[in-house]
């Protein structure tokens, strides 16, 4: 009946039951006789090392035997695998890991290791925390990393057992890349003049940090800013990440010529892309219109002309030329010019036209660029009356006399002038090949007031009229 002991062994306890209370060594009362026992052995170990033994059993009269009990302590660390990268950008990355196992203690810290060399030491990178974990799974956000590289990376996790590492993995960031709006066309400009600027924008949903260089090309010029200094190379400094950048563009050509071409733009870590521009210098010519024309008699007219453009410079000599020629060469037309200050609208005088004839004419003007003719118009002037007709009079001394003839034989003629009392004053002589005279010539200026007659006169023809003189 004496009672029975189980152990002592260090690192282990023991009761009666699975969920009793267990003591270092266990006693056990007996009545004595046949005896059975469940005896539950709990395991604490408190140091990494073996607890292999033997537990004594002793008591009730009979010989001490023992039960052998093994076991060790341990202070695992987490077991984690890494996972792969995703959300690659030019400067950025997700890398997801998980925690398999938390080991024997509490997590304590986790997140990702990364490193530009392969097979880098684990301990040796650049260590980002994470503090998203959720059912063994997690993510690091990686920041501010190079365009266009070779990232290696594993997953760590650390408790009180220390810290493990997953296998190493990689990705590449992505090639940044350049993109820009397109250019609206300059036209044509004028030569030595610059026009408003044009402007095109640079994108990019990441670069490097290098800076951004916009040109150059011949005859044209950039800035960041509409109003601001125009430079023939921009240089434009930013910050890695995305980027935005609207550039203005001036175009300043001097020569009469295409300057269509393209903008180079590069950097950042980026393949360098062009900007398509078009433009051209023009030396422009005025441009003219051709009015109407008025008749003031069968030898004079008005004829108008309009200057609706200046073109690229003032013009300097601008009127009328005519022809009575259809179609007729402009520059081969009598050009009649206007000397007033260039305006909008002008009008020249033509005299000693020849009667009962159709003109055509045209609106001209010149500036340094060239000259520039409106579309051709006609008039027509009116036939000259029958018989011997003097015009305006009386006629002052010294002034002009116009008299006109028709009906008439081409030939050699006489024009003279009679006084009152039948005595020549004047005579010259005429030659027509055409059956009309429209003729002016002045008068004497010694010539005395007075009624007086005109003939014209040859062997087979005499014609007379009488005007005054005052």
């Amino acid at each position: 009946t004496a009672d029975i002991t189980v152990g002592p062994l260090t690192g282990f306890s023991f009761s009666t039951t699975a969920a009793g209370t267990y003591t270092p060594s266990l006693t056990l009362t007996q009545g004595g006789g046949t005896f059975s026992q469940q005896v539950f052995v709990n395991f604490t170990p408190v140091a990494v090392q073996s607890y292999d033994g033997n537990i004594d059993i002793a008591g009730g009269g009979a010989t001490t035997i023992s039960v052998v009990a093994s076991g060790a302590g341990a202070n695992n660390p987490p077991a984690v695998t890494t996972g792969a990268a995703t959300a690659i950008t030019t400067s950025t990355a997700t890398i997801a890991g998980t925690i398999t196992s938390t080991g024997c203690s509490a997590i304590t810290a986790y997140g990702i290791e990364y490193s530009t060399t392969n097979g880098f030491p684990n301990g040796s990178g650049t260590a980002v925390a994470s503090t998203n974990l959720s059912g063994g799974g997690f993510t690091s956000d990686l920041s501010g990393l190079t365009p266009s590289t070779v990232y290696y990376y594993h997953v760590f996790a650390t408790n009180g057992g220390g810290t493990t590492y997953g296998a190493e993995q990689s990705f590449t960031t992505a090639t940044p890349v350049l993109t820009a709006t397109a250019l609206t066309s300059f036209g044509s400009v004028c030569i030595n003049t610059i026009p408003a600027p044009n402007s095109f924008t640079i994108n990019s949903t990441g670069l490097s940090a290098a800076d951004v260089t916009v040109g150059p090309l011949n005859n044209y010029a950039f800035s960041t800013s509409a109003t601001g200094t125009f430079t023939p190379t921009l240089t434009l400094t930013h910050p890695a990440g995305p980027y935005s950048q609207v550039v203005y563009v001036q175009f300043y050509p001097l020569a009469v010529q295409s300057y269509n071409g393209n903008i180079p733009v590069s950097g950042g870590g980026a393949n360098p892309i062009n900007v398509a521009v078009t433009g051209s210098g023009n030396n422009a010519t005025p441009t003219v219109t051709t009015g109407a024309a008025t008749v003031l008699s069968p030898n004079s007219a008005i004829l108008n002309g309009s200057l609706t453009a200046y073109g690229c410079t003032p013009p300097y000599d601008f009127g009328i030329v005519y022809s009575g020629i259809d179609g007729f060469t402009p520059g081969f037309g009598t050009r009649v010019r206007k000397f007033d200050v260039p305006g909008t609208d002008y009008a020249v005088n033509l005299n000693s036209l020849v009667q009962g004839t159709k003109y055509y004419y045209r609106a001209y003007a010149i500036n340094d660029g060239g000259i520039a003719y409106g579309a051709q118009d006609t008039f027509r002037t009116p036939g000259i009356p029958s018989g011997l007709v003097i015009y305006s009079s009386p006629i002052a001394r010294g002034g002009n006399i116009h008299y006109t003839l028709n009906n008439m034989k081409p030939g050699h003629y006489q024009v003279k002038i009679f006084n009152s009392v039948g005595q020549l004053v004047f005579q010259r002589e005429i030659v027509i090949q055409v059956n009309f005279i429209d003729d002016n010539f002045i008068l004497p200026s010694n010539i005395g007031l007075g009624s007086y007659t005109l003939q014209v006169y040859n062997y087979e023809f005499n014609m007379k009229k009488q005007f005054f003189v005052q």
